[in-house]
């Protein structure tokens, strides 16, 4: 029994150092208990960001490669268990969670909108193993071993990319649930990846052979040129991750602009952290300079500022205030995230601004501010493209 319970603790530690890396603890919940309800044990790892929950069931299970046994003692009694926590979750009106950074959490379940069940099986590696369980009563539980899991986590290390997939995934494979797939998931994700994010109608319309014509794609993927130079752009994507882990979210009222920061995918990042490192590196050489450079992604608003270090603090702050207040109503913005940042990024500031009806006095004084600083007269406006996989110069 004892060696029963370590593989078990062994199985989530697994689960929980991917997600909680790619995720952040900030929104996960391992071993995730109701406190205020019955006290039982929800599941085995929780996600919930805005109105998504993952949930997720680790099983531990080395049983000689016998299949059936498998299907009992791993995809049967997780898919009970994932079920049993959605509805616990649909059913409740609250849930009181407890997390490692935020301490005691009261979550309101009218707000999950979107459900997605994982079964991560961190034993025995089988490649022939089911996909996905489950039916129109229980939903879809997209099942992964262990090479897969760590894959896809590490590969989709973000709640957007991850989601994205997992729709794909599930349309496809419930779709073809007792239809022979003749490679590996990792092939289906490279295929997926390489395919704008979306499975070629080829492998729903005949699922056996396109899966067997994906042998080795994952193998492929990797040794791809191009795949590497997105891998090596990607890493100044992880500025934002560091920043809303480090500096964001230890604010009080942090969440907010962590959260418009976390729901961009890993590509959507790398074009934020992009701008604001184009920026810096633009005008690294010339003393006592402000520049700005705005856009608009998804209804946000983004305002990139290189400033002076010369400057006091207190005259940096004031400035960043007056563009805030001016890029916000000139341009129309619900909100605005401000990044800015001095030569060299020795210093950098952030912030979501969200504006207030603006009116009679309060036009006149931005008027006012706008004439004074010279803003947002003569702008001079740029287009360009960024390529997820950058080809080689």
């Amino acid at each position: 029994m004892q060696e029963s319970h370590d593989k078990g603790k062994e199985g989530e530690e697994f689960v929980s150092e991917l997600a909680e890396t790619a995720y952040l603890k900030y929104w996960c919940y391992p071993n995730s208990l109701d406190i205020n309800g019955n006290g039982k044990e929800i599941c085995d790892f929780l996600i919930l960001f805005y109105d998504t929950a993952i949930i997720i069931s680790v099983k531990n299970y080395n049983l000689g490669g016998n299949f059936e046994r498998f299907r009992r003692k791993v995809i049967e009694k997780s898919s009970k268990q994932l079920v049993g926590a959605q509805r616990k979750i649909k059913r409740s009106q609250t849930l009181t969670l407890l997390n490692e950074m935020q301490g005691t959490v009261i979550i309101d379940t009218k707000s999950i909108k979107k459900f997605f069940s994982i079964t991560v099986s961190v034993g025995e590696n089988y490649e022939d193993y089911m996909f996905v369980d489950g039916d129109d009563q229980k939903g879809i539980i997209n099942i992964f071993n262990k090479d897969t899991a760590d894959t896809i986590f590490k590969e989709l290390d973000t709640i957007k990319d991850l989601v994205n997939y997992l729709v794909a995934r599930e349309n496809l494979l419930y779709a073809n649930k007792n239809v022979a797939c003749n490679c590996i998931e990792k092939d289906l994700l490279a295929h997926f990846l390489m395919n704008a994010r979306e499975f070629h109608e080829n492998l729903i319309k005949d699922f056996p052979k396109a899966t067997s014509d994906l042998k080795g794609k994952w193998e492929v993927y990797m040794g791809n040129k191009a795949v590497i130079r997105k891998k090596l752009e990607n890493e100044k994507s992880y500025f934002t991750d560091k920043l809303v882990k480090n500096d964001v979210l230890p604010l009080k009222n942090g969440e907010m602009l962590a959260k418009e920061f976390m729901s961009m995918s890993r590509f959507e990042r790398r074009i934020m952290a992009n701008n604001l490192f184009e920026l810096v590196d633009k005008h690294k050489d010339e003393s006592d300079f402000l520049a700005r450079r705005y856009t608009e992604h998804n209804g946000v608003a983004f305002l990139f500022i290189y400033y002076p270090i010369e400057r006091s603090q207190q005259e940096i702050d004031q400035i960043l205030l007056y563009a805030q207040q001016l890029y916000t109503y000139y341009k129309n913005a619900r909100r605005l995230v401000l990044l800015a940042a001095c030569k060299d990024l020795k210093q950098w500031k952030f912030g979501l601004y969200l504006p207030t009806i603006v009116c009679g006095e309060g036009i006149k004084y931005l008027e006012k501010l706008r004439a004074s600083l010279g803003w947002l007269t003569n702008e001079v406006k740029t287009e360009g493209w960024v390529k997820e996989y950058p080809e080689e110069e």
